[in-house]
């Protein structure tokens, strides 16, 4: 019994591992360009590692000039700190939550992103590719 709670307790310290705290950018309300923005919880798990790791990927190799222009931006919060609260209290988010903005246009990208990044991602591609394309018209 007491090495199935050592396996349960290993399980979990090493499934939500403490990731990079680092912060990319600020949300900025109502702008004219696309926010990708993620809320991150200070300890992350493979799923939300996944999110982030798969969305900077795709605009890098997708949507490299739209970056460049600053027509779209990723933003990556901790949740928890200072910054992740204003934000997220001005798009009313619970957690770890990925949005696509533009001006007062928000869609939720939650599900998908956090079901899917890890384990199938392009079905999560697929959905962020549809958002960014909409708002890019």
């Amino acid at each position: 019994m007491r090495n199935c709670v050592t396996w349960i307790v290993l399980f979990l310290l090493i499934s939500c591992n403490s990731g990079t705290p680092d912060e990319k950018g600020t949300f900025v309300a109502h702008a004219g360009y696309v926010q990708v923005v993620l809320f991150h919880m200070e300890q992350r798990c493979e799923s939300c590692d996944a999110v982030e790791r798969e969305t900077q990927n795709l605009l890098d190799e997708e949507y490299a000039e739209e970056l460049q222009s600053g027509e779209v931006k990723f933003i990556s919060l901790n949740y928890q700190s200072e910054k992740g609260k204003q934000a997220a209290k001005l798009l009313q988010a619970a957690g770890q939550t990925l949005y696509v903005i533009k001006g007062d246009s928000i869609s939720n990208l939650t599900s998908p992103a956090f079901m899917y990044a890890h384990t199938h991602p392009a079905y999560y591609l697929d959905a962020l590719r549809k958002e960014l394309d909409k708002y890019l018209k």
